[in-house]
């Protein structure tokens, strides 16, 4: 059988595959017909990666190595998974995989949603613009330029900038688009420019505290999931370290690893001043009280919530500033086609 390795498994796509698992697991029902009853319900493009997991598990082989190989899950589901083969506990494995997966889709769908409308309002701002550069600027440039007088900077600068679009718009867009696909390339290949990228993003205020806060959450609540299913402290730290695509969020973690390992407290390891400081009480009261697996979890909602109210402040803040910004735009164009007008009427009345 020809091998397929279907990487293209979206979050949700996944949720649901680890919900019918688990309800069958739950249910007494065996793996291998657990796989078969995922594969009635399952969508033609991910039924052959899926009867791949299947005939990998049927030859004996590891559901949680089988799910990873064939549908590209993250490194903590699998993590759990086998753990929960390890120990017996496969279909509350599964549950916790699909709770970790949903509350991570949640908080990025918050995200996601909380930008909608600010990128919205840019979107139109950039058409309008282009619109009044590309359109009307070339029908009024020709008066303009016919009035035979000094025209002010403003205008000069507004009819330079729709002559540069009439005459290299093309060039422009195409200059644009291999900057965006290099980039990209240059993204997914090397990690030292993902480094350096995501270091520039962090830099950016608000948006960079949002972004190492969100990664920071998943890191949180993929560790406590972890504790939780009775993995070790030292385990679940370094599987949920693995799978932060944050990568100056991971370069701080990192550093923890070997303290961890040499029987330090996991709460020095949040010391950090770019970690929210309410963190390490919670962690270290977790450690005390020997619940720090929800603990964990805990910090990962509050700092959810955090990022929720963070969201709401900046696009408060940015919206009316971009809808400045764009009458400003609009205000700049009326005013470079009325100054020279208005130059004129003023000479023709001396």
């Amino acid at each position: 059988m020809k091998k397929i390795r279907n990487k293209n498994w979206k979050r949700r796509d996944v949720i649901l595959l680890l919900e019918r698992l688990e309800l069958c697991i739950s249910a007494g029902v065996t793996i291998s017909s657990a796989l078969e009853a995922a594969l009635q319900g399952i969508s033609k493009g991910h039924s052959g990666s899926l009867r791949q997991v299947y005939a990998m598990v049927q030859s004996g082989g590891s559901l949680s190595r089988a799910l990873s190989q064939f549908t590209g899950m993250s490194a903590t589901s699998v993590s759990l998974i086998q753990h929960g083969q390890k120990s017996g506990l496969l279909a509350k494995a599964l549950g916790d995989a699909r709770i970790l997966l949903e509350r991570q889709d949640e908080l990025l769908k918050r995200c996601i949603s909380a930008l909608v409308y600010p990128l919205t309002i840019a979107l139109f701002a950039g058409i309008i613009t282009i619109g009044l550069m590309r359109g009307i600027m070339p029908q009024i440039i020709p008066l303009l330029k016919s009035l035979n007088v000094p025209l002010p900077f403003l205008t000069r600068l507004v009819m330079a900038v729709s002559e540069g679009l009439l005459s290299y718009g093309l060039v422009f867009v195409i200059g644009v688009l291999l900057i965006v696909f290099g980039a990209y390339w240059a993204y997914k290949k090397y990690q030292h420019f993902r480094y350096l990228y995501q270091r520039l993003l962090k830099a950016i205020p608000i948006i960079g505290r949002i972004i190492q806060d969100y990664s920071l959450a998943v890191f949180l609540r993929s560790a406590g999931t972890l504790v939780e299913s009775g993995m070790s402290v030292i385990l679940a730290y370094k599987n949920a370290v693995l799978v932060l695509p944050f990568l100056p969020l991971r370069n701080i973690l990192e550093k923890g690893v070997i303290d961890i390992t040499g029987g330090g407290s996991l709460s020095r390891v949040f010391s950090d001043k770019t970690i929210p400081g309410y963190i390490t009480p919670i962690v270290s009261a977790g450690e005390a009280s020997g619940t720090l697996g929800l603990c964990l979890i805990r910090a990962a909602d509050i700092l959810g919530r955090d990022i929720d109210h963070g969201l709401k402040r900046s696009t408060a803040l940015l919206e009316p500033l971009m809808m400045a910004a764009m009458g400003c735009i609009v205000a700049a164009i009326a005013i470079s086609i009325m100054l020279p007008i208005y130059d004129i009427s003023r000479v023709l009345k001396h």
